[in-house]
């Protein structure tokens, strides 16, 4: 009975309207901040305590509404007896009715204009979301408040885990962790990221290590106005849980930039976490080692440390795979070390089967090796995972060129170096802008290879087609004056003895390619294309025969190129070309019948 008292006291003191009046205005003043604040920059805490404010008050509210009548009179204390007017409780009613009413309009309104409107009020991480397409990512290395040698590398672990996992995403661009050491240790300036990464965000921060706690915190800005769009709160870890840390700060930011992602896309995210801080550093430094015999044994050696501290960890085998694979090809190792690559590869897959990287350098391998359909399998499954990924992109356009198809070729190789527009790996689209006989954009191309010698001697065999021999001699001569490498040094001896005359000699710096053996098929082409500048027809149909029967079916540069004009006219050739045809057109046919394989 006192239950049911207190209950009627309730209702006769309106308390349940004015509770629902509160919280319903409450409801709404939060949707109006979190529109108005970002736009005059107010820091995300000014929204916390408004938040805070409303919920204590809420209890406040509640209790002066016990106590309290809303009057024609103004304000007066309710009467304890219930002697109070019947009309003033009806029109105290009717008053909260009419509040609540309003209060429910504005905000049907307001949600009725950020759904219909083609100015929506929406967050500002919400508009990274709805212009993903439109929106790129560079991920900077952490600064250290506390500068110390044995965590610092942790700026660029915790960013590089970051990229790996946004990899993974499909509506967001993220630039390569390569790029980024440039912006290491140094005043951020947004406009040169802007201009140099082509990118209109980026996600910075900072980390403190005190004792056995760390603490970051990341936040991500807009560059073309410079403000702030989303910070996240203080993320404190045990240091000994550091890679952790990494897990949940890449997922802090696909949550703070609002993306919508599949619980599939999630489970990418956190697959490639290592496990051993030591393993990872000695990881990330073979990722700084360049693209050269010296590097890459620099590269293998600390990848093979960093496998030996941590043997779950899937792109250190992908690195090592790739390494490896450079030095078997310019170094013209044996097929023992030509099976290691593969091993990796697919120990990497093993552990964990989605790694993009090495999907990729393996889609690579099998294209150069015959293994197309495998190869185009290995395409297919990383432009499923992300058809926005630029390894995805740029190893499909590698696959175009080798079955022909050198328009897509090309297509896609531009869309790759669009999203990572300084990865050196890339210059290799010059080989099939040459394929298009596009020699100045080859060149362009091959200038972005940073120096290395297969960048330079590209540009002197292009120099060559265009027949500016001295120009082209200039650039071979650089390669063979290093003498490393012996499969680039033997082709620019090859191409310098063409244009000297020097029969002989250039006869002999083929046949040493020829002896090693080259899994790469498109190799096999080229020096059929030496053969026959030297005027050696069965050396260059002995070469062609090879580059097909080991993968390469471009028949339409087959066709087309004026170094092979001098063995055309030949039956063999016809019939090389006939096969090298037939191929190219089964897998147009089969895999590519709309020129696209997305």
């Amino acid at each position: 009975m006192n239950f049911k008292r207190f209950i009627s006291e309730l209702k006769r003191r309106n308390v349940p309207r004015s509770a629902l009046a509160y919280l319903v205005v409450a409801w709404m003043v939060v949707q109006v901040f979190s529109i108005l604040l970002p736009t005059f920059e107010a820091d995300p805490n000014v929204m916390q305590a408004i938040v805070m404010c409303l919920v204590a008050g809420f209890p406040l509210w509640v209790l002066l509404s016990w106590i309290y009548d809303i009057t024609p009179k103004g304000i007066i204390k309710t009467p304890n007896n219930g002697s109070g007017s019947e009309e003033t409780d009806t029109k105290m009613g009717r008053r909260l009715n009419k509040v609540i009413i309003f209060s429910l309009s504005i905000v049907v309104i307001l949600l009725l204009y950020n759904q219909f409107s083609d100015n929506s009020l929406v967050r500002p991480e919400s508009f990274l979301a709805q212009n993903s397409l439109k929106s790129t990512i560079a991920v900077l290395p952490l600064t250290n408040n506390k500068p110390n040698p044995d965590t610092d590398y942790l700026g660029f672990a915790i960013a590089n885990q970051i990229i790996g996992g946004l990899n993974y995403l499909q509506n967001i661009t993220v630039r390569s962790s390569s790029e980024m050491r440039k912006f290491d240790k140094k005043d951020i300036d947004f406009s040169e990221i802007r201009e140099k990464l082509n990118v209109n965000y980026a996600l910075m921060g900072n980390y403190l290590k005190e004792e056995n706690r760390i603490r970051v915190n990341v936040e991500l800005v807009e560059l073309n106005m410079h403000t702030m769009v989303w910070r996240s709160k203080d993320m404190e870890f045990n240091f000994s849980n550091t890679f952790a840390l990494q897990d949940v700060v890449a997922k802090e930011v696909v949550d703070g930039l609002n993306i919508q992602f599949s619980e599939r896309e999630m489970e990418l995210i956190v697959k490639d976490i290592p496990k051993v801080p030591l393993a990872y550093e000695y990881y990330l430094r073979s990722t700084s080692y360049p693209l050269n015999t010296e590097g890459d044994e620099l590269a293998v050696e600390m990848l093979k440390k960093s496998i030996e501290l941590d043997s779950t960890y899937a792109p250190a085998y992908a690195d090592l795979g790739f390494r490896n694979q450079r030095l078997t090809l310019f170094e013209m190792r044996d097929e023992k070390a030509l099976k290691e690559t593969e091993k990796y590869y697919l120990k990497a897959l093993r552990l964990n089967p989605d790694q993009l990287t090495a999907l990729g350098y393996l889609a690579v391998f099998y294209t150069e090796t015959a293994r197309t359909e495998e190869a185009i399998e290995l395409t297919r499954k990383m432009i499923r995972i992300n058809p926005n990924n630029a390894s995805a992109l740029f190893s499909l356009g590698y696959l175009y060129r080798y079955i022909g198809m050198v328009d897509e070729s090309v297509g896609e190789m531009e869309k790759a170096i669009a999203i990572d527009p300084e990865n050196p790996n890339y210059s290799r689209i010059g080989v099939s802008y040459l394929c298009q006989g596009r020699y100045e954009e080859a060149l362009k191309a091959f200038e972005k290879g940073r120096g290395t010698s297969y960048s330079l001697t590209w540009q002197g065999m292009t120099l060559f087609r265009m027949g500016k021999f001295p120009e082209a001699l200039s650039f071979l001569e650089q390669v063979i004056e290093k003498e490393n490498e012996p499969y680039i040094l033997y082709s620019c001896i090859a191409f310098r003895s063409v244009m000297l005359g020097q029969t002989q000699e250039g006869l002999n710096a083929i046949e040493h390619l020829e002896n090693a053996n080259s899994p790469d098929s498109e190799g096999w082409y080229y020096w059929a294309v030496l053969y026959t500048s030297l005027n050696d027809r069965e050396g260059a149909l002995r070469c062609l025969r090879e580059a097909v029967d080991r993968g390469y079916y471009n028949y339409t540069f087959m066709m087309s190129d004026p170094l092979l004009e001098g063995i055309r006219d030949d039956p063999r050739f016809v019939r090389l070309s006939d096969i090298a045809r037939e191929r190219h057109l089964y897998f147009k046919n089969k895999f590519f019948n709309d020129a696209s394989i997305h």
